[in-house]
């Protein structure tokens, strides 16, 4: 099933349009065995559990689009791949835990 509006992907300087369920479950098939880690396990189940009508195609397509900006794939309208910023581990801690040298 169409989800609408594609989303548009780099692998090996190829964009790829993605837009159904499917799309994105044979896009991860094609994924670099050494890039598979926790995320793009998240894809792909959730892409399984779509195809399954388990969860909605719309909640898959979420997970994926997460997994595509994450892995830096992402195209934004017209333009090259989005490449996100290396975070410290500062970053990542909860507001709470952070300390703030005086």
């Amino acid at each position: 099933m169409k989800t609408g509006v594609p989303l548009k992907v780099r692998m090996e300087g190829q964009v790829e349009e993605i837009d159904s369920v499917s799309d994105a479950a044979d896009f991860l098939q094609r994924w670099p065995i050494e890039r598979r880690g926790h995320i793009y396990r998240s894809a792909l189940n959730a892409c399984s559990a779509a195809i399954a009508a388990q969860i909605s195609e719309s909640d898959a397509m979420k997970v994926f689009t997460g997994f595509a900006r994450v892995s830096g794939i992402l195209v934004a309208d017209g333009g090259p791949a989005m490449m996100l910023e290396a975070r410290t581990v500062q970053s990542r801690m909860p507001r709470q835990g952070r300390h703030i040298p005086k």
